[in-house]
């Protein structure tokens, strides 16, 4: 193939008839998307066909239908559009970018709205009338006649619970009623300023030490004490009182075992409180559906996943453990603390700031520390101590060297807890750092789609590979998770990095949204120790005249997890926004974003060094 377009371009300059040269580029066309759909790993390659290739004259994407039905009073035009033309909506003019690609607003009002599409391209214009009918969403209706409509604990799903627990539920049913549960507890009728809808009846029962359920629905109860007619439901959900005579324990089943704060998600799950590590000890209080909620202390709780946690037969007491002697010392590469237990307690720790220092909770743990040796050389640990911070939590506190964290681990070996230090790099500076560079997505997992019908597994890879060059220019080392199209799941990518140790992590993704006219680029974190880095690169890709996003914290992504070594996520821009999608379609600007990331990370490495 490659000599065949030699052949035909060796041609070129004996081609003089008009039909011919027509003829010959619509070929070479032809043959370069042939070779792009055949060597699709190479994705620098194949992008700028995308923005060459043939656009219709006018196709409408959204609204999907020239008449349409809509409950928000916001809908989108969107779609692809000749670009050498001119289009207008109801007299607007909306933007078509050199991709065809449009997306405009359109307001709604209540009832039949009119819009009317006119695409001009020289003396021709092409019209097209687009009716949608926006209707409010139909309010919640009373329960008809004498009935139950539904009965439900809250929250969802089966669930365990002990004595003190409050068992809380919801009913809906006829308005006005008398309404009761279990044994004859009161449920009382919602004001309907609250729910919307009369007959929504709420109750909640503390658990006692005489209840026995096991395994069973709950049942409500309603009552007209006009017509003395009676009704009885049962609630989906079952319940269990744990009243054993001794606590319920279990054993996380790996490393890395998630600690929820509370039962709330979103769709990268909810907010974690830290990870643990394998045949950690805890003590089960109850379960929520498909979630544990463990003791930590008193008056501290947490949820773990039921299948992160096996639950130990017979009779087990309560994690508990005296701490025994401690040793700090260095390896030359990392330093560590070294903290004896009798049995592999949970954990939680943060990072603080001004000094900064790794804050480290271990829960059931009881000082009897009385010698913590500390040996000459360490390189990242300026001073450890501790405090005992109620009857059941010993804290510790790591004051550092540097005032920038470069990463630490948290895991058992044996029963000993240990906690490794990574020290500030020896120098500064890119020439000599390990820096990984994640292209998200790849192989079945597509990421977002452009209108134009890019893939963001492209684009990323694209990108990443542009940023790989850029800092291996910049002398860097540079690990990747993927230098070509192929799927690799986001925990492997992680434990590859884990097992590698680099000192900086950059993954590279496209945003996407429902609403085309939400564009910019962005930077995401997780820990506060590492936000610099991303604060950095954010201002340095705004040169590039994106939209501001924002700069996100706290960021539940799996990538920015780890707490070995700083990290960042860059969403470059949004591929459902036209504008964004032209830059992101540009071989030009993939160089751009890549010198723009590591003119950020150089700035993040002036600040560390004071400059």
């Amino acid at each position: 193939m490659i000599n065949q377009l030699k052949e035909w371009s060796a041609c070129w300059s004996d081609v003089k008839d008009d039909v011919v040269i027509s003829r010959f580029i619509s070929m070479w066309k032809l043959y370069l998307l042939s070779f792009c759909l055949v060597s699709a790993f190479d994705v620098s390659f194949c992008l700028p066909v995308a923005l060459g290739q043939q656009h219709p004259r006018l196709k409408v994407v959204s609204p999907a239908a020239d008449s349409s039905l809509v409950a928000d009073t916001v809908a989108y035009f969107r779609g692809k559009a000749d670009p050498t033309g001119t289009l207008f909506l109801n007299g607007e003019e909306v933007p078509v970018y050199g991709t065809g690609v449009f997306a405009a607003p359109m307001y709604l009002r209540t009832g039949v709205n009119e819009f009317l599409v006119q695409h001009v391209v020289d003396a021709d214009t092409l019209h097209k009338r687009i009716v949608v009918m926006y209707e409010k969403p139909a309010p919640l209706q009373p329960t008809a006649g004498f009935s139950i409509e539904y009965a439900r604990v809250l929250p969802a799903g089966d669930i365990w619970l002990q004595t003190g627990d409050l068992l809380q539920v919801e009913m809906k049913s006829t308005p006005g009623m008398v309404a009761s549960f279990y044994k004859d507890v009161p449920l009382f009728e919602m004001d309907t300023a609250d729910t919307h809808v009369a007959g929504i009846y709420r109750g909640e029962y503390t658990i006692q030490p005489s209840d026995t359920l096991a395994d069973l629905p709950i049942p409500f109860y309603l009552h007209d004490g006009a017509t003395e007619k009676n009704v009885m439901a049962e609630s989906r959900q079952r319940i269990t009182i744990l009243n054993q005579s001794h606590v319920l324990t279990g054993l996380t089943t790996a490393g890395q075992v998630p600690l929820y704060y509370g039962l709330g998600a979103d769709r990268l799950g909810g907010a974690k409180m830290g990870e643990l590590d394998s045949l950690v000890k805890l003590e089960v209080t109850g379960k929520m559906n498909d979630m544990y909620r463990v003791r930590l202390a008193d008056q501290v709780q947490a949820y773990i996943p039921v299948n992160r946690l096996r639950l130990q037969k017979g009779a087990h007491f309560r994690p508990y453990s005296l701490t025994g002697s401690w040793s700090v010392y260095s390896d030359s590469t990392a330093d560590f603390v070294r903290i004896g237990l009798n049995e592999r307690l949970p954990y939680t720790h943060l990072v603080q700031h001004e000094p900064t220092r790794i804050v480290l909770d271990i829960y059931g743990a009881v000082s009897n520390s009385n010698w913590i040796t500390q040996k000459e050389g360490l390189v990242a640990i300026r001073n450890v101590w501790y405090e005992q911070h109620s009857k059941s939590i010993f804290r510790v506190y790591i004051e550092l060297k540097e005032k920038q964290l470069w990463g630490y681990e948290v895991g058992y070996q044996g029963n000993q807890l240990v906690i490794r230090v990574k020290p500030q790099p020896e120098t500064l500076d890119l020439r000599g750092l390990t820096v990984a560079v994640d292209a998200g997505h790849g192989g079945s997992n597509r990421g977002a789609v452009g209108m134009t019908g890019v893939l963001e597994k492209d684009l990323n890879l694209a990108m990443a590979l542009k940023l790989k060059a850029a800092l291996e220019r910049a002398g860097s080392t540079v690990i990747m998770t993927r230098d070509r199209d192929q799927s690799v799941n986001n925990g492997h990518r992680l434990k590859r990095f884990q097992r590698q140790d680099p000192d900086l992590l950059i993954s590279i993704h496209c945003n996407s949204a429902g609403n085309p006219m939400v564009q910019g680029v962005s930077t995401y974190y997780r820990y506060h120790a590492y936000r610099p880095l991303s604060q950095h690169i954010l201002t340095e890709m705004r040169q590039l005249d994106l939209a501001d996003f924002g700069n996100v914290g706290g960021f539940n992504f799996t990538l920015n997890s780890p707490t070995e070594f700083p990290s960042v996520l860059v969403e470059v821009g949004f591929l459902s926004n036209p504008a964004d999608e032209e830059r992101l379609l540009d071989r030009q600007f993939h160089g751009d974003v890549a010198e723009r990331i590591v003119d950020g990370v150089k700035g993040f490495l002036r600040e560390v060094n004071g400059g």
